[in-house]
């Protein structure tokens, strides 16, 4: 019976119809082709509307289902195909989120796809799909996997991936080496980069030309998209890479950051040449050496004719730079080569095979290269709080000194009249206007005659001070020091200090008197060796000192050399990272001084002992701390970042000082910075 059935579904479903359907509610369409196909579909209750479908003849039933997809794809409605016939027909924009097939499906279905890449990246391949791909639809890149996730209609991702098959395809920006047998790899890249540098070259990916060297293999690699471009480096490679047609085998190698001499004396030790050994006359470059072995000192022409003339030997004074010397060379042979380092240029001069050559220009290319910079900030701060104050009062009665009899004198005296007179009553009786700072307060009863002197007799000096001082010193000592190459400064004045003097001791002695004076720099000195370590930090070697001129107790002629040097010196080494603020030292001091003179007994009685006694309190409070910011600087850009900023600060504070216009007053211009940023004279 089944047979029977399955064989009339057979013959209707090959027996043409005519779809005709003008406004018809799409509830009702479906209905149509449900039974035409025999598909189950549910509506979602968003599914509203209208559709038209008109056919001039008859078509397949098979047609009918893709021709209803279409009609609702055009109403903005998708058909999710589940198990069993079921049909979902769900608005475009939620289709994604349901459970759509990963395989297979009608015409005009929903499905998601995953499409793998070989060659190429999804994530640029991806960028040319979007525009194929409805915004309403998912459309993501899987990392991982290399592949692209896709959830759209099944006829749609059917293009997509006719046109992804298309795009992933092997690249022809592939490296490839250039093996050379002749020529070094180095100079070959130099020449090529000259060559076909194009500043007009766009950011396309398909311009760019990238050529590199293996020193390792003395081979070239290029690489780029252009097939063409390809074809001419290795046809300019294939002709520079010849054995030299000039005779002999003597090559310059210019230095670009490391200096000539120092590379000379590095390579010499790697080939295991005596300290003292020098190019043979039998050398290709014994015509391009000097015909005079250049002069090992550092003194100037100057100083080697003043040496010459008074028989000694001359020495650079320590404040200076070494001076250059008329031809500061350094050859050797050995291992076959033989190395002139020129200074003047800056470049090595080698003769050598070219095997030897190129190990030795491999050597050359990793010394030769820029070192970085480290900006060391050392922050200096120091806050003193310093308190005094003094309150005493002194009595003196001399009347009857001047009268016949015998007489009575007396009094009190606190402090000494020749070393502080200006506190002491008989030093302010002495003289009045020499009398100390603060409140004073005396009574006079006229004067008195001692020894052939008058005097004024003070009977009474009362006196009260109170002072309050403080001070913020800020220092902010910077260098920027060459990696592993110590920097100093250094900034103060230089103070003479006595060291003998010899006086007459009679004057008849013809002698003349005289003093030595020695000179000793007073201020701030900042000296600095960083080490940039190889995970990023900064070892510094660091000795500071700041010293300055204490104010002196003895005036007059007898204070010309005497001075008092207060002197703080840090020296340590330290671990930072770079940009780090760390603390390297400081000092945290307070003292509290009480000084109390009294007549015994008169002194201690409460209230009154106040008039029979001195008192002087001092308390003073010092906090010094030290502090150190290193910066490495790598590049050109970061330092020129920190110096146009340094500039443009300085500059603005420059301006801050600048005269106002006064009445009468002649206008006058502040001398400073140009403002902007320095010029590159590079340009």
């Amino acid at each position: 019976m089944a047979w029977l059935v399955n064989a009339a579904y057979a013959q209707a479903s090959a027996t043409p119809v005519t779809l005709n359907f003008v406004d018809a509610d799409i509830d009702v369409v479906a209905k149509a082709v449900g039974e035409l196909t025999g598909k189950t579909f549910v509506l979602d209750p968003r599914v509203k509307g209208k559709v038209n479908i008109q056919s001039a003849k008859g078509i397949s039933p098979g047609l009918a289902y893709p021709t209803f997809l279409s009609a609702l794809r055009m109403a903005g409605f998708a058909a999710v195909e589940g198990p069993g016939g079921v049909v979902r027909v769900v608005p475009e924009v939620d289709a994604k989120a349901l459970p759509t097939p990963l395989t297979g499906g009608s015409s005009g279905a929903v499905i998601t796809k995953v499409i793998p890449l070989l060659h190429q990246s999804a994530g640029q391949v991806i960028n040319a799909l979007r525009p194929l791909v409805a915004a309403a639809n998912a459309l993501t890149v899987y990392p991982p996997g290399n592949a692209i996730i896709i959830t759209d209609y099944s006829d749609n991702i059917a293009k997509i991936q006719a046109v992804i098959a298309r795009l992933d395809t092997p690249s022809v920006a592939a490296p490839e080496l250039i093996p050379l047998n002749h020529a070094n790899a180095l100079d070959v890249v130099s020449t090529l980069n000259r060559v076909f540098a194009d500043p007009t070259v766009s950011a396309d990916s398909r311009d760019r030309l990238l050529i590199t060297a293996d020193l390792r293999s003395n081979s070239v690699i290029i690489r780029s998209e252009d097939s063409g471009r390809l074809s001419r480096v290795r046809t300019l490679v294939q002709e520079l890479d010849r054995a030299t047609a000039a005779p002999g085998n003597i090559r310059m190698v210019y230095l670009k950051h490391a200096d000539a001499t120092q590379i000379a004396q590095t390579l010499r030790r790697v080939l295991g040449a005596e300290s003292g050994a020098s190019a043979s006359a039998s050398s290709p470059l014994a015509s391009l050496l000097p015909t005079s072995a250049p002069q090992a000192t550092g003194a100037t022409p100057l100083a080697a004719v003043t040496a010459a003339l008074s028989g000694s030997t001359a020495q650079p004074s320590s404040g200076s730079l070494p001076q250059a010397a008329a031809n500061n060379s350094t050859a050797f042979t050995a291992g076959g080569a033989t190395v002139y380092a020129d200074s003047s240029i800056n470049a090595l001069v080698i003769s050598a095979p070219t095997p030897v050559y190129n190990n030795l220009r491999t050597v050359i290319e990793q010394l030769d290269v820029r070192r970085a910079q480290v900006f060391v900030e050392a922050l200096i701060v120091e806050v003193q709080a310093d308190r005094a104050a003094e309150f005493g009062i002194q009595w003196q009665g001399l009347d009857g000194l001047n009268r016949s009899g015998t007489q009575g004198f007396g009094g009190t005296n606190f402090g000494s009249a020749t070393s502080s007179p200006t506190n002491n009553i008989l030093g302010v009786a002495n003289n009045p206007t020499a009398v100390g700072q603060g409140l004073s307060f005396g009574l006079l009863r006229g004067a008195i005659t001692i020894a052939g002197k008058q005097y004024l007799n003070l009977g009474l000096l009362a006196r009260a001070l109170q002072s309050d001082v403080s001070a913020n010193i800020l220092s902010m000592p910077t260098l920027l020091a060459l990696d592993n190459e110590e920097a100093r400064f250094s900034g103060g004045q230089t103070v003479p200090v006595l060291t003998g003097q010899y006086a007459n001791a009679s004057s008849n002695n013809s002698v003349t008197p005289f003093a030595t004076f020695d000179r000793k720099e007073v201020g701030l000195i900042l000296r600095v060796k960083p080490m940039i370590t190889e995970g990023g930090s900064i070892r510094l070697q660091l000795y500071q000192e700041v010293s300055s001129v204490a104010p002196s107790t003895i005036s007059g002629v007898d204070a010309v050399g005497l001075s008092t040097f207060n002197k703080r010196v840090l020296e340590t080494s330290v671990l930072a990272d770079d940009g780090q603020i760390v603390v390297l030292g400081g000092l945290l001091q307070e003292g509290f001084t009480n000084d109390q003179e009294k007549i015994p007994v008169l002194g201690d009685v409460p209230g009154l002992g106040q008039l029979f006694r001195y008192d002087t309190r001092k308390r003073t409070k010092t906090n010094l701390m030290i502090f150190l910011r290193p910066t490495v600087l790598r590049d050109a850009s970061q330092a020129g970042i920190l110096s146009n900023e340094r500039y443009r600060v300085l500059g603005l504070d420059q301006q801050a000082v600048s005269p106002e216009s006064r009445f009468m007053m002649p206008e006058m211009t502040n001398p400073g910075l140009p403002m902007g940023a320095p010029v590159d004279v590079r340009k």
